[in-house]
């Protein structure tokens, strides 16, 4: 436990999970009043929502407006818990006393870390770090084309999850230094049952929506059967494995994931556990449900966890111009970055099979989204199907195959 003293700004008490960014903030433009997410194009927290976090940034920029900005966040419930900031500027300092936010300046910020708990009474801040890795931390996705047949519902794909989880096995064996969060998607078990009620998009109340909540109840029960599965054969394996239920504590709005507990991958990683998340439901505030991917929530993990690299091992070699299952032409991108992301979108389509998370695209943009937030990550796509090569990127030498996005 860290304690830090500030010059109180607005006095108050609070607690949370501390939100950093390097840069100043402004509010106006920068964050949604509708939703509290950073809107701000290029921004370090861009895509991340402020609502509820112990907000820390050097200083405000931008109009005076962004004070009733932060007003407006506060009417809705998005408000941050509490701000620090380095040195107050006046915007932010009146958009917290109006807003009844406690605020604090005057203080080193770099000793507070994204995750961190933080707690602030008066000009008192006691930081709470998260629990750390030692040693390099990589996120592994077995895609659900990968284990399940996507084109037969619930239909698994019991050896290459038993060749993966040997894989596994062996890179860690090999690097000690090296711990894991794994995920899954949910394949042929959870796309099904979600596409046969239109999940997606979640449920409209009427006559239907009843049976469309059942629905929901029944998507969750088949994304959790894949789970059990790959969770015993993983532990058959020698796998540290503990399955973390996304679903219990996800919230998304229109959508978007906005908040998860990560404090348990947090604390499992700590006693030399391997969290496993994977694909599964989530209710949501604006559409009632929706359907949440592995990639989203690697996403809102990263940004407490940090991993340096994130692996997502699919059904093909990585990303190309079309679908590479029926196109023996198609042309595969090598690397994804600033330069040829614009092109990249134009020429992706959906997945192969039934996928109710937005195939291929959606992924290279959640992905491209979370480097861009996180300069030091890498993203790597590989085929699953290739023996060994699960194995040879988590050891990460020399490794060249697949699509890279950074």
């Amino acid at each position: 436990m860290a304690t830090l003293k500030g010059r109180i700004i607005k006095e108050g008490r609070a607690r949370g999970t501390a939100l950093v960014s390097p840069e100043p903030i402004g509010f106006l433009g920068g964050v949604d009043p509708e939703t509290g997410l950073v809107v701000e194009k290029g921004h370090p927290l861009e895509g991340q929502s402020v609502a509820g976090r112990v907000l820390v940034f050097p200083t405000g920029k931008g109009s005076t407006v962004g004070s009733y900005t932060l007003y407006r966040l506060a009417k809705k419930g998005l408000a941050p818990a509490a701000i620090i900031n380095a040195q107050s500027e006046p915007i932010v300092a009146v958009g917290a006393i109006i807003s009844d936010i406690p605020m604090v300046d005057q203080v080193d910020i770099g000793q507070i870390a994204t995750g961190d708990q933080v707690s602030i009474e008066g000009e008192v801040i006691e930081i709470a770090c998260t629990a750390t890795v030692v040693g390099e931390l990589v996120f592994l996705k077995l895609g659900g084309s990968v284990i399940t047949d996507k084109n037969r519902e619930a239909t698994a794909r019991e050896d290459v999850i038993r060749r993966a989880g040997q894989e596994i096995s062996r890179a860690l064996k090999a690097r000690p230094d090296l711990s894991l969060v794994l995920g899954h998607g949910s394949g042929s078990f959870g796309h099904f049952v979600a596409d046969r009620y239109g999940l997606r998009d979640g449920i409209q109340e009427g006559p239907q929506s009843e049976e469309n909540w059942r629905g929901y109840a029944e998507t969750a029960a088949a994304a959790a059967r894949l789970n059990r599965l790959v969770t015993d054969v993983f532990l058959a394996e020698g796998l540290p494995i503990l399955t973390l239920q996304p679903s219990a504590s996800a919230l998304c709005r229109s959508g978007e994931l906005i908040s998860m507990e990560t404090r348990p991958a947090a604390e499992a990683l700590s006693h030399g556990l391997i969290p496993l998340v994977y694909g599964d439901v989530a209710f949501d505030e604006v559409w009632g449900c929706t359907i949440i991917s592995t990639e989203q929530i690697f996403a809102c993990l990263a940004r407490e966890l940090r991993p340096s690299r994130i692996i997502l091992a699919s059904i093909v070699e990585g990303v190309y111009d079309s679908d590479p299952l029926q196109n023996p032409q198609a042309r595969l991108f090598r690397e994804i970055g600033p330069g040829n992301i614009a092109q990249v979108e134009r020429t992706l389509s959906g997945s192969h099979g039934v996928d109710v998370t937005g195939g291929m695209l959606t992924k290279v943009r959640e992905m491209y989204a979370l480097v861009r937030s996180q300069p030091s990550l890498s993203v790597h796509l590989i085929s699953g199907r290739l023996e060994g090569l699960i194995e040879r990127a988590l050891l990460g030498q020399a490794f060249s195959e697949g699509t890279l996005i950074r």
